[in-house]
């Protein structure tokens, strides 16, 4: 019997709910914030822009360059995820629509 709470509660703690964008984009949280580029980012965060262009989520650290060239909010750290990009967090969601989200 332990062994199943146990293992109820490592698969349930490892789900995490990536929230659906009005794009079918996803995010780690809601709710999602349409930026001038008119790409989604999620928390009900500010639109900041990078200095490549891109939007990311307002952070007071600032933008932060992964070594692949994009951008993601600073303060957070960085992960490297199975298809080659790096997320702002400790690790990589996969969503339903094959992207990755950091959490």
């Amino acid at each position: 019997m332990k062994k199943l709470i146990l293992a109820t509660f490592l698969y349930s703690t490892s789900l995490f709910a990536a929230f659906l964008c009005p794009d079918g984009s996803f995010v780690a949280q809601g709710p999602c914030t349409l930026c001038p580029d008119g790409k989604f980012i999620g928390g009900g965060a500010r639109c900041q822009l990078a200095p490549n262009g891109q939007f990311i989520p307002q952070s007071p650290e600032g933008p932060k360059l992964t070594p692949n060239g994009t951008f993601i909010p600073g303060g957070r750290g960085m992960t490297l995820c199975p298809d080659g990009n790096f997320v702002a967090g400790t690790r990589c969601v996969l969503t339903p629509n094959g992207t990755f989200i950091g959490q």
